[in-house]
This record gives C-alpha cells, sequence and structure tokens, in this order.
C-alpha cells in the first residue's frame, strides 16, 4: 500500500470540445490513450461522499488498484492512497481509515464509472514531467440510470502551483471553466445525493436499512473475528442469523427466491462462527457451575474443564479463519454487497413498509404457533422445542426490523420473542453442557479423577434445563397472548 499527494483541477467540456494549445505554459509531450473503469463504494446514505473520502476499485490505465482519496492541505490537495488490484473486496486497510466516517454502516458499489481518456504530458526544458492533461470521456451508471459527459483534467506532477494557474488562463480563454462538481463520482451521485439522507418509508427500504445495519456489523468486525477480538465472534454471528431471518420473514420484498442460495451461505458462516463461540460460551458456564460445587475435587475438574474448552474454541476458531480465506466466503462477502447495491425488489417492495410488513411478520408469529402446539402435544421431545426456538427468533428479529416503522409497539413485541428466545437458549445450553460434561467424565474417570463432581454438574444442569423449559413454555405463552392481543387492536401493527 502506498500513499501520495496529488494536485488537480477538473474543467468542464462540452461534448466534443478539445482542450487549446498549452506550449505557451510548457512543451507538450507524449499523448497516450486509454480506456478505465471504476467501481466507486460508499455507504447507503452515501457519508464518505459527503464527507469528500472516496473509496473506488480502478481497472486498466497506469494506477489501476484500489485508491482511497482524502481532504488535503491546498484546497486542489488530496492525498491518494493505493493498495493493489488483487483483492475483489475492499482492503481492511482502507477501511480503516475512512471508520471514524463509516462509523459502524456497510460499503457496498454505488456506481460505475468508465472513462476513455486522452492524457498528454506537459514537460520543462529538460523534460521534467510538470504536469499532465487529460481529456475524459465519462459513461457513469448508479442503479438504473446512465449519464454521460465530457471534462478535463490538469494534474500537477513536478509542477508548482503556478503552474496551474497559467494553465487555468489559458483555458480560461478559451472559454474553458472549472467543472462544477469537485470529483467524476460527485457528479453521477449529485442527483441521488438527497435522496439518500431521508428515510425510505418503502417496505423495500425498511428490510433493505435492517439489512445494511447486520452487513455493517459483519464487515467492521471481520478483522476482529480473525484476530478473535472479544465479541466480535459473538457480534457477527448475531447479524449474521438475522440477515438469514430477515431474508426469510420478508423475502415477499424481493424478487421470488432471489436470496435462497444467499441464505443457504450464510447458514454456513453462521455455523463456522458458532463453533468457537459455543466452545467460550460453555467454558464460561461450566466453570460457573464448577464453581458452586462442594463435592472434593473441584479444582480438578474445573481445570480439565478449562483446557479442553480453550482447547476446543481454539480449534474452531483456527478452521474458522481458514474457513475466511476462501473463495467461497469471498463470494458470500460480495453477494452481501450487490444485495445493498442492487437489491433484486418484488412489486411489493415500492409499497409502503407499514402496509405491508405486518402481514408477513404474522407468517412468521403463526410458524411459531403452530411448532408450539406441535411441541405441546409431546412436551418432553427436547427437538420440538428446540424447532419453537428458532421459529421463536425469527419472530423475534422480524419485530426488531419493524421497530423503526412502529415504534413502541414492535419494540414490546420484540422484547416478548427476545424473552422466549434467551429461556429456550437456556435449554438448548444445557442439553449441549450434558453432552460435553458426559465426554469430560468419561476421559477424567480413565485418568483418575473422581465421577461424583460431574455427576453434580449433570444433575445441576438438568435442573437448569427443567427451570428453563418451565420459563420457556411461560414466555412462549405470553408472547403469543400478546401478539393475538395486538392483532385485534385497531392500530395497523
Amino acid at each position: 500500500m502506498s500513499t501520495q499527494i496529488e494536485a488537480e483541477r477538473k474543467y468542464a467540456l462540452a461534448p466534443g470540445q478539445v482542450l487549446p494549445s498549452l506550449a505557451t505554459v510548457a512543451v507538450p509531450g507524449e499523448v497516450s490513450q486509454f480506456t478505465m473503469e471504476a467501481t466507486y463504494y460508499d455507504a447507503p446514505d452515501l457519508r464518505l461522499l459527503r464527507a469528500h473520502e472516496v473509496i473506488r476499485r480502478r481497472v486498466g490505465g497506469a494506477d489501476e488498484g484500489w485508491h482511497l482519496k482524502l481532504r488535503g492541505a491546498g484546497p486542489d490537495q488530496r492525498i491518494e492512497v493505493h493498495a493493489p488490484l488483487a483483492s475483489r473486496r475492499l482492503p481492511v486497510a482502507l477501511r480503516e481509515r475512512v471508520a471514524d466516517t463509516l462509523d459502524g454502516a456497510p460499503v457496498a458499489p454505488v456506481a460505475v464509472l468508465r472513462t476513455r481518456r486522452t492524457e498528454q504530458q506537459l514537460c520543462g526544458p529538460d523534460g521534467t514531467l510538470l504536469a499532465v492533461t487529460c481529456v475524459d470521456h465519462v459513461q457513469a451508471r448508479v442503479g438504473d440510470h446512465v449519464e454521460e459527459w465530457d471534462e478535463a483534467e490538469v494534474e500537477l506532477g513536478a509542477g508548482g502551483v503556478e503552474l496551474l494557474e497559467r494553465v487555468e488562463a489559458v483555458l480560461r480563454a478559451a472559454g474553458i471553466v472549472r467543472a462544477e462538481a469537485a470529483s467524476k463520482i460527485g457528479r453521477a451521485l449529485a442527483p441521488v445525493l438527497a435522496a439518500a439522507e431521508r428515510p425510505d418509508p418503502s417496505a423495500g427500504g425498511a428490510v433493505l436499512a435492517y439489512l445494511a445495519e447486520q452487513i455493517g456489523v459483519l464487515q467492521n468486525r471481520e478483522a476482529g473475528v480473525r484476530t478473535d477480538e472479544p465479541d466480535a465472534v459473538h457480534r457477527s454471528r448475531v447479524a449474521t442469523r438475522r440477515l438469514r431471518s430477515a431474508l426469510r420473514t420478508y423475502a415477499g420484498v424481493f424478487a421470488p427466491g432471489a436470496y435462497r442460495a444467499l441464505r443457504t451461505e450464510l447458514r454456513w458462516h453462521a455455523e463456522e462462527l458458532g463453533a468457537p463461540r459455543d466452545a467460550e460460551v460453555l467454558r464460561e458456564r461450566l466453570l460457573a457451575a464448577v464453581a458452586e460445587l462442594e463435592a472434593p475435587g473441584r479444582e480438578q475438574v474445573a481445570d480439565r474443564v478449562a483446557a479442553s474448552l480453550a482447547e476446543a474454541h481454539a480449534r474452531a476458531h483456527a478452521e474458522l479463519v481458514e474457513t475466511m480465506a476462501t473463495e467461497r466466503y469471498e463470494r458470500l462477502q460480495i453477494g452481501l454487497e450487490t444485495l445493498l447495491s442492487e437489491p433484486r425488489r418484488a412489486d411489493a417492495a415500492i409499497e409502503p413498509a407499514e402496509d405491508v410488513l405486518p402481514a408477513m411478520f404474522d407468517r412468521a408469529v403463526a410458524r411459531v404457533r403452530k411448532l408450539a402446539a406441535h411441541a405441546a402435544a409431546r412436551p418432553g421431545d427436547l427437538t420440538r422445542w428446540h424447532e419453537v426456538r428458532k421459529a421463536a427468533k425469527a419472530a423475534r428479529y422480524g419485530a426488531e426490523l419493524l421497530v423503526p416503522v412502529f415504534g413502541d409497539r414492535a419494540d414490546a413485541d420484540r422484547a416478548r420473542w427476545e424473552a422466549v428466545t434467551e429461556a429456550f437458549g437456556a435449554v438448548q445450553d444445557a442439553v449441549v453442557a450434558q453432552q460435553v460434561i458426559g465426554d469430560l467424565a468419561w476421559h477424567a474417570v480413565a485418568d483418575g479423577l473422581p465421577r461424583l463432581p460431574f455427576d453434580d454438574l449433570r444433575h445441576a444442569q438438568d435442573r437448569l434445563l427443567r427451570e428453563s423449559l418451565a420459563r420457556g413454555r411461560e414466555e412462549l405463552g405470553l408472547a403469543l397472548a400478546g401478539d393475538a392481543q395486538a392483532a385485534s387492536a385497531p392500530a395497523p401493527f
């Protein structure tokens, strides 16, 4: 990665207009022509553009690669950071340079600019490159909108600001004036800049805003996941689950089947994130349980639990990092970027969110109700209650998405479903803990450790399981009753 200071000015040109001779300013040098294609990246609300920060991936030309442009010291200066073209995704080092501006927002393609450039060198008498003039024909594509224009640039080499002034005097005499937009991307995005700042009241807008928030978590926590920073894996796992859930619950705002494959890939990544996270949580849970034991040999048991689950966590995290270096993972992340930049909307997406989304949410709740009845018919079957828990999570995240649309009522619903998922989550944790305790006990007893502490641990987890199951069923009843009351109320949600 390299950094340089560039100084340049941009000028507007009429279609087909050429620059006048600059032989009175400098010695005309070599002329070259080439085509470049640049994909520009920003947050959905274009916060980088408003901060005069630019990220692009340029193919073609002498300086192809990833470019980050930041404000310079003077009005004509910019700091430009270059990274190699190799990666199809934004390099982490460039993202970190604009982390404060992004403030957790995701980055995705917002425009593609194709430029045909004619470039001429301006040299000193000794051949020193003083500046370069560029005449560009630009084709900009923003969504379905395509715009074309001509412009010119004068970029300094070894020359100073006085050279820019002399060149500008010649251009001004030929009727060529400064461009209104300071950058190509500024001009391309000018029509959508104001709209990007306003909340989108449509169903598609509400769903995409929620998805963008979760994609932002994945992108901004990615480096932390690789290095196992505190909470990075947990938050990324939750964001992945929220993405899958929202894409399923509110699939009606997208074209039929549009993101079924993406949901599958998100499930894969969630499972990879889950292994180290589960080992971490289980270690904390069991060590806390061991600390409450009164049986002799407690310290030895704690050491065995800590060592075994620390090893499991390290192994699972190493496997997670390996998967994040694969093409499959890269395709997943690019798929999420494309979801934001080119969403495949259905007709329902343009309808008001308050008119369209409640019915989709109701279907998620109906699924919980159906699975709850199925589980209640065989209450000792924990597999059935686990299915209830997964469906309740979909309801929880579905209500969470609706909070910006419906406010307190949706938030109350979210809280009810959160209570359900937390209780049934404790059931699942106890089931897994019992399995792990059994494995640990078998090996520990073979090594000469006492069995009693492990038996006590199993009994404690069994008690927690039964208590959590009872609490989960109670919370489930409250959530379903609250949903029924909300459905019968006159308000839209």
